[in-house]
């Protein structure tokens, strides 16, 4: 009896075992034509080997800097009275900004005025004291020179006219001094009007930032505005280590932003940093990007891309085309005449999203861009039927009446 169960336990094993590797086999010829089907040929669609540029492009992104710029500060304290620019205005090289109260600085300017006209007259008197001792000092020489004078009175007569001297040039530089206090008033005065100065760039600027109001009291060097040149903008993007060779002063760029989607802005790489940071292995590279119409704002999201490398008029093929076989990267080329794929190996050159450039001149024919997946060299195909002309006229159909 139990000879018999055993027996019967056998049996049940090994037809589960049967119907096993049979759903295991169905399984792999459904996941691979070629394999379930022996030589059956693969639906395949073609496409021809075209001829166009490639581009090698890097993309970055970014922000927009204004080509210079710089912030207006009063050089005096005081209280601004006046403000006369506001946000977005044009200013013009020398425009007068800004107004402080000048009465204290009108007053010293007034009071080194006073000081200078009496030094002025002072000098005038010392110069007639020194020309009086002077004509004294001559008679006396003579007299002693015929010795009718005493050594004792010539030696007076030259401590007086020296002394003449020594005041009359003491009032001159008095008179120096007195101009140079008043010069530094009339600066100190000048500088209660604030007005735009810069050397190069543009003849006009923006405002770009306002930081105070009229009846503030300011102190020296505190900023009241800032000044942009935006004629240019310069995009700052960050280039990894990978990409740091390829990038050079000069090249094209193309520049786009979510502002102006349905533009595209060019400039030229200018600046690009020497060293690359340690904490992120990048290097800051600066583009200058003609703004002649004012629509590029500093601050702006920009994507950046940067043509590395132009290729005209090469040979190229679809990327959806290249497959591997035998750890090698090629395509499939279709023969329509036996109805069979060849596998090609490839070198490949510049690639962009959609098409491969292919660095073989030699390749030619209707490339194999759906199916080759399920193909392997020399495998049998069926190309697509072309599309049946469709009937011209009228009544059902398009049949002719």
């Amino acid at each position: 009896m139990k000879k018999i169960l055993w027996i019967v336990l056998l049996v049940m094993v090994l037809l589960i075992g049967w119907r096993v590797y049979v759903k295991i086999n169905n399984a792999k010829a459904e996941g691979n034509p070629t394999q379930g089907r022996s030589g059956a040929a693969v639906a395949v669609e073609v496409t021809q080997v075209a001829v166009k540029t490639m581009q090698d492009i890097g993309h970055f992104s970014g922000s927009l800097k204004p080509r210079s710029g710089y912030s207006v500060a009063p050089k005096v304290s005081g209280r601004l009275v006046k403000l006369l620019v506001n946000l977005g205005d044009k200013v013009s090289n020398g425009q007068l900004l800004a107004v402080l109260d000048d009465d204290i600085y009108q007053q010293s300017l007034e009071q080194a005025q006073t000081e200078l006209t009496l030094a002025q007259a002072q000098v005038e008197q010392t110069r007639l004291a020194y020309k009086a001792a002077e004509a004294n000092w001559t008679a006396v020489k003579s007299l002693y020179e015929q010795n009718y004078s005493t050594k004792a009175v010539m030696d007076q007569t030259d401590a007086e006219k020296a002394a003449a001297k020594a005041k009359y040039d003491m009032s001159v530089a008095e008179v120096q001094r007195a101009k140079t206090i008043v010069k530094t008033a009339e600066i100190q005065l000048s500088y209660t009007q604030i007005k735009a100065n810069w050397t190069g760039g543009a003849a006009t600027r923006v405002v770009g930032e306002r930081f105070v109001d009229a009846g503030n009291m300011l102190s020296a060097n505190t900023p009241i505005l800032t000044l942009i040149d935006n004629s240019i903008v310069t995009a700052e993007i960050d280039v990894i280590e990978r990409d740091y060779p390829r990038v050079k002063l000069g090249q094209v760029v193309q520049i786009n932003s979510d502002a102006y989607p349905e533009r595209t802005f060019t400039g030229k790489l200018a600046r690009l940093a020497p060293t690359l940071q340690e904490s992120s292995r990048q290097a800051k590279a600066e583009i200058d990007i003609p703004n002649g119409e004012g629509l590029l704002k500093p601050g702006m999201f920009v994507r950046v891309q940067i043509v590395y490398a132009q290729h005209a008029n090469v040979r190229v093929v679809p990327v959806t085309a290249i497959v591997e076989r035998d750890g090698k990267q090629g395509v499939f080329i279709a023969n329509s005449s036996s109805m069979t794929a060849s596998f090609v190996p490839l070198e490949i050159g510049i690639k962009d999203a959609e098409f491969a450039e292919v660095l073989d001149a030699a390749l030619e024919g209707d490339v194999i861009v759906l199916g080759q997946e399920m193909l392997q060299d020399g495998g049998k195909i069926k190309l697509p039927k072309p599309k049946e002309k469709e009937a011209i006229g009228k009544g059902n159909n398009g049949a002719k009446p």
